[in-house]
């Protein structure tokens, strides 16, 4: 049977201008921080945005005079200290360029060492770089490449602010200031500004900016002047749906319900089955009422509380309203989902439980947690991952890591998998996040602890992978390189399989793993065996969602000529370093096959394995015997090979080839059945 291909991939010398050149560029571009859009007037609307001082209307002022200027204002660095509105200000400073609509981004920091080369340069873009939660100062070379770069803003026509504290920036101010970066200290707003400017944006609320002056209520005089903005807001927010100027729980809810904390907790018999259930929904708010309550029923069977069941045990209890209902939460009768009244309490009562009863979170509450992981909540772990994330702003990551580490050590499938979400929930916290992917790498690096890798691989394809995928993959691979158990690194492969079959994410896990395989002289047989598994052929249909070659083969226009031209130089590397060609042959047949059955696209696969007979020998093996092999596809494979060599031979001995944009018909009008000749 002869088939048919068309339109293959060039991936040999082709004489098409520039394009090569195309393709190295959007792999250099592949290594630059990832865009995530962002609008200005949506999360800070000039509204409610209240200026941070005197030197940021010098810096909107420069940037607005900076338009159509030769040398003129492409970065601005906003200096203050962390909770000083750094990011709101840097939005509102690049909404004062002329920078278009639907072109402002935000860039996390997804590297290991800071470095200039990884900062994007498209044209007509507002770039916000935010280095929240980043401690450590920026290395020389970062301030000295900065310069450069912000010359190559001005000719795109692009703009940059990056927000840090003076501890992060402190190399800066010695070497000398540049026409085209502007540094500037910003203040902290006034809270009370802050508060009565976001009720005056909304004419629902606009009568009620005063309230923070009125004595006569609730709210007066609660913010110091040294709070944060967010702090600000949250009153705001608050004020915003009280019921009236005297609503004490709307103040309750600001104070975090510290007044009814003590009297919740305070001891005694009386009222223990309620804190339990209090305790429970704090945990899995918005959980069915069933697991709320035989998680509570679990606390209270903890060893150090042992209070038994009443006699009758579950047909002697109240129905699930009346034991809710004291404990501060609601139940849908329609849904049978259990409800904080206030949602706010839950963050307050984990939060003095951790900080004001740590006797009793530390002896009981750590292994009852465990406990319902592994019973009645073990379908709401995300719920649980939720709330142990919130607990970590307050408590910090040192105590939550612990109680991972305590969870790790059943070696149980569920309690891996909630520590692999808790860790990647960590990982992208907007504060916390710096410290926790820290701790990630030297749980990655610890082969002693495999559970410790196994639960960083979860972490890695998930939130954390998306977010910070560099740096995922960083972490991935220290787990390839010293894997604890062979779990570990089926897990870690895995992780890179999940990131790689990410549309999005496939161009630069494919450059990533061929980096591994080419950068360090010969590959060991870890890194072949990733390479391996990542780009291994679907065996049927209802893998191709989850497979990482079907991405990269179909991945259109530029992407997929820059994928496919790794695949290409990763299998070039492969065939002359592996002592095992055998294998590299089945590997390659297997992508015929698929090819054959419809699994993956055939003409890219014809492309690959012509091109790479080109350079590692079409007579010699692998090459040889997967074009030979029975199948649909060797016939097309075989005309495509000798019109390879037909074209090799015009290029060797000066003959013309035929015109780079010639149809197939057009070089031969006989050959129907002819792979297109541009393979």
């Amino acid at each position: 049977m002869k088939q048919d291909v068309t339109d293959n991939v060039v991936l040999g010398d082709q004489n098409i201008a520039g394009r090569d050149n195309n393709i190295t560029n959007y792999l250099t571009g592949l290594r630059h921080l990832r865009p995530h859009p962002v609008d200005p007037d949506k999360l800070m609307p000039a509204n409610r945005f209240v200026s941070p001082g005197d030197n940021f209307a010098r810096a909107a002022q420069a940037v607005r005079l900076a338009l159509g200027s030769a040398a003129d204002v492409r970065i601005v660095v906003l200096l203050a200290p962390e909770e000083h509105g750094r990011k709101s200000a840097g939005l509102r400073l690049l909404a004062a360029t002329n920078v278009a609509n639907g072109r402002v981004s935000e860039l996390l920091p997804d590297w290991d060492e800071p470095d200039v080369a990884c900062l994007p340069e498209e044209r007509g873009a507002g770039y916000l770089l935010n280095l929240r939660g980043v401690t450590q100062p920026l290395p020389d070379a970062f301030y000295t490449d900065l310069v450069t770069y912000a010359s190559g803003l001005r000719k795109v026509g692009s703009y940059m602010v990056i927000t840090a504290t003076k501890t992060v920036w402190s190399q800066a101010r010695a070497g000398g200031s540049h026409p085209e970066i502007l540094v500037v200290d910003i203040e902290r707003p006034k809270p009370d500004d802050i508060v009565k400017r976001y009720l005056e944006s909304d004419e629902k609320t606009q009568d009620r900016s005063d309230w923070i002056d009125n004595k006569e209520g609730v709210f007066c005089g609660l913010l110091p002047e040294d709070c944060a903005p967010d702090e600000a807001a949250r009153l705001a927010s608050i004020i915003a749906k009280a019921k009236d100027i005297e609503d004490k729980d709307a103040l309750d809810e600001f104070k975090g319900w510290e007044a009814h904390l003590s009297d919740w907790f305070s001891g005694g018999e009386e009222g223990v089955r309620t804190r339990a259930v209090r305790i429970a929904g704090a945990y899995l708010d918005k959980a069915p009422a069933a697991v709320v309550l035989s998680s509570a029923d679990l606390l209270l069977a903890a060893p150090k509380i042992n209070l038994p069941m009443p006699e009758g045990g579950l047909l002697a209890m109240p129905d699930a309203p009346s034991r809710l209902e004291p404990a501060g939460m609601s139940f849908d009768g329609a849904t049978g989902i259990a409800s904080l009244v206030h949602e706010s309490q839950g963050p307050a009562i984990r939060r003095y439980l951790w900080t004001q009863h740590t006797q009793l979170s530390q002896e009981v509450l750590t292994q009852w947690l465990q406990d319902i992981s592994q019973g009645p909540a073990r379908d709401h772990l995300g719920v649980l991952a939720s709330a142990l994330t919130q607990l970590a702003e307050t408590v910090g990551i040192a105590p939550i890591f612990d109680l991972a580490t305590g969870w790790l050590r059943d070696g149980d499938k569920q309690h891996l998998d909630l520590v692999g979400d808790l860790l990647s929930d960590l990982a992208v916290h907007a504060t916390l996040g710096s410290q926790a992917r820290a701790e990630l790498a030297k749980w990655a690096t610890g082969k002693k602890e495999p559970a410790r890798q196994r639960a960083v691989a979860r972490a890695c394809s998930g939130a954390f992978g998306k977010e910070y995928p560099s740096q995922a993959l960083t972490r991935a691979r220290y787990i390839l390189s010293s894997p604890g158990s062979d779990e570990a690194l089926k897990d870690a492969t895995k992780a890179v399989r999940v990131l790689a079959s990410d549309a999005d994410l496939a161009p630069l896990v494919t450059d990533t793993v061929v980096k591994w395989i080419t950068n360090s002289g010969k590959s060991t047989g870890t890194e072949l065996s990733v390479f391996y598994d990542v780009f291994n052929a679907p065996s049927s249909a209802d893998q191709l969602e989850n497979s990482p070659l079907a991405v990269a083969l179909t991945q259109p226009d530029e992407p997929g000529d820059a994928i496919r031209r790794r695949l290409l130089e990763g299998w070039q590397h492969v065939i002359g370093q592996s002592e095992d060609i055998f294998h590299t042959q089945q590997i390659l047949l297997g992508w015929r096959q698929a090819a054959e059955n419809g699994l993956l696209p055939q003409s890219p696969v014809v492309g690959i394995i012509i091109a790479l007979g080109r350079t590692t020998g079409i007579v010699n093996p692998p090459i040889r015997d997967v074009v030979k092999a029975e199948g649909p596809l060797k016939d097309a494979l075989i005309v495509a090979l000798f019109t390879e060599v037909q074209r090799t031979y015009k290029t060797v001995h000066g003959t013309p080839d035929a015109p780079s944009g010639a149809t197939p018909a057009e070089q031969n009008p006989q050959g129907a059945n002819e792979a297109d000749p541009r393979t």
